[in-house]
C-alpha cells in the first residue's frame, strides 16, 4: 500500500502539466469553471493524507496531525466566519479559494512524511522531465501559432496550451536552476543549445517579468563564480573566451529583444503610461507600482483599506476572497503578492499558521543546502529557494497556486541526491 501511493503521487507530479494543459482546455475552450486539474489535485490532496494519518509510524506523527487538525479547524472558523458576515451563498467561492491557498501546507507536511519514509521520493529525472514537458507544451503551440494568450486584453504574448501566464512562468523560474544543472552535468552541446533555445524562446515569448528576471538573476551567479574561479586559477584565455561569448549574447539579445512578446509589453506599457523617458519610472510612485509590479501596490492599498474597515473577527480570521461584499465597491481582485494575501484573506490567525509552517520547511531546507558537499547543487538549490521567495513576494502566484506550490513543497522536502543527476 505504501509503495502504491507514492508510485501515484510520484505519476501525478509527472502528468502535471498534462493536468495543466486539460485545465486551460476547460477553462478557454469549454468555458467549463470546474476543471478535472481541480479534481486530480483534489484526489491526490485526499491521497496524501490518508498516508499520513494511517501508513505514516514515525514518532513525529502526531505533531503533524496536531498542525494538519489546526490548519482544518482554522478553515472551520474561516468559513463559518464568512457565512456570519456575509451570507451562504459565498461559501463555494470562499471555500475553493481557501482550499487553493492551504493546499501547500498540507501537501508539504505531507511530503515531508513521504520523504522520511521513502527518501528517493521523486525519480531525479521527473523534476526535469515535467520542466521540459512544460517547455515544449509552450514551445511547439506558439511555433505552430496555436497557442493561448498570455493577457486577455492590451499586452501581448502566449502561454502554449496553458492556462494562468503567472503560475507557468512561476514554474519555469523556481525550476530553471535544476534544468540548467542538468544540462551542465549532461555535457552534451547540442543538448545543451537545443533546449537553452527552446528556454529563452519560451520566457521572451510569455511576455511575463518573473522567468526573464530569475534566468539573469542565475546566469549572472553562474557567470560570476566562473569569473571568479577562472581569476583564481589564472585561465586568463578562458576568460577571454567567456566575455566573448558574453558580447555575442548581448549582440544576439540586442537583435531578438525587440521582437519579442516581453519587448513589445513594455513599450505597451511605457505608452499606456504616457512615459517619455525610462528614467521617470523610477522617480514616480505611480508610475513604478504600474511598471515594476503591475498595480499591485495600489491593489495592496486598497485590500488593507477594506482590512482596516473590516470588523474584529475578519481582522483576526481573515476577510476573505470577496472584499466589501454586497456593497459598490465589491471586488475579488487579489494583491498577487503572497505573503500579503495570505495575511488579508486569512487574518492574524491564519497568516501565522501558514508562515510559521512555511518559515519552518525554509529555514530545514536552507540549513540542509549548507551543510551539502555538491557545491554545483548546492548554488542551484540555494538559487530556487531565493526564487521562491522573492517571486512570492513579487509576482505572487508562487505559495497561492496549486499546480505551482505543489513544486514547491516538493523543493522544500527534498532531501537526498541531485535532481539532476543523470
Amino acid at each position: 500500500m505504501k509503495e502504491k501511493i507514492i508510485k501515484l503521487v510520484e505519476l501525478f507530479l509527472l502528468l502535471s502539466p498534462l493536468f495543466d494543459m486539460l485545465t486551460a482546455f476547460c477553462l478557454k475552450v469549454l468555458n467549463i469553471d470546474f476543471t478535472i486539474g481541480m479534481i486530480v489535485r483534489f484526489i491526490i490532496m485526499l491521497i496524501c493524507l490518508f498516508y499520513i494519518i494511517f501508513i505514516y509510524k514515525k514518532k513525529d506523527k502526531k505533531y503533524l496531525l496536531l498542525i494538519l487538525g489546526s490548519i482544518f479547524i482554522y478553515l472551520l472558523i474561516f468559513l463559518t466566519v464568512m457565512i456570519i458576515d456575509k451570507d451562504t451563498s459565498i461559501l463555494l467561492y470562499e471555500g475553493k479559494n481557501a482550499l487553493r491557498t492551504f493546499y501547500f501546507p498540507v501537501l508539504l507536511i505531507t511530503f515531508y512524511a513521504i520523504t522520511k519514509d521513502n527518501k528517493t521520493f521523486i525519480n531525479n529525472k521527473t523534476i526535469i522531465t515535467v520542466y521540459i514537458i512544460y517547455l515544449l507544451g509552450i514551445f511547439i503551440p506558439d511555433i505552430l501559432g496555436i497557442g493561448f494568450d498570455s493577457y486577455e486584453i492590451t499586452k501581448t504574448g502566449s502561454i502554449g496550451f496553458f492556462n494562468a501566464a503567472n503560475e507557468i512562468s512561476a514554474i519555469i523560474s523556481i525550476l530553471m536552476p535544476f534544468f540548467l544543472l542538468y544540462l551542465y552535468e549532461k555535457k552534451s552541446f547540442i543538448l545543451t543549445v537545443l533546449l537553452i533555445g527552446i528556454l529563452v524562446f519560451d520566457i521572451l515569448s510569455i511576455g511575463t517579468k518573473g522567468p526573464l528576471l530569475a534566468f539573469f538573476l542565475i546566469l549572472g551567479v553562474i557567470v560570476l563564480i566562473y569569473i571568479l574561479y577562472l581569476v583564481k586559477e589564472k585561465l586568463y584565455k578562458r576568460l577571454s573566451l567567456l566575455l566573448g561569448i558574453f558580447v555575442l549574447f548581448i549582440f544576439f539579445l540586442s537583435v531578438y529583444l525587440p521582437k519579442t512578446a516581453f519587448y513589445k509589453n513594455i513599450e505597451i506599457h511605457l505608452d499606456f503610461l504616457g512615459v517619455e523617458s525610462i528614467s521617470a519610472v523610477f522617480t514616480d510612485y505611480e508610475l513604478f507600482d504600474h511598471f515594476v509590479f503591475s498595480s499591485r501596490l495600489k491593489f495592496l492599498s486598497n485590500t488593507y483599506d477594506s482590512y482596516s474597515k473590516a470588523p474584529l473577527q475578519e481582522k483576526i480570521f481573515g476577510i476573505g476572497y470577496i472584499e466589501n461584499y454586497n456593497s459598490d465597491n465589491e471586488t475579488t481582485k487579489m494583491i498577487e503578492m503572497d505573503y500579503f494575501d495570505i495575511l488579508f484573506r486569512h487574518g492574524i490567525i491564519g497568516f501565522i499558521l501558514y508562515i510559521s509552517i512555511f518559515i519552518y520547511f525554509l529555514v530545514k531546507s536552507i540549513k540542509h543546502t549548507i551543510s551539502l558537499k555538491n557545491i554545483p547543487y548546492k548554488i542551484c538549490m540555494s538559487l530556487s529557494l531565493f526564487l521562491i521567495i522573492l517571486l512570492a513576494f513579487m509576482t505572487g502566484h508562487v505559495l497561492l497556486a496549486p499546480s505551482v506550490s505543489i513544486f514547491v513543497a516538493l523543493l522544500l522536502t527534498k532531501k537526498e541526491g541531485s535532481l539532476c543527476e543523470n
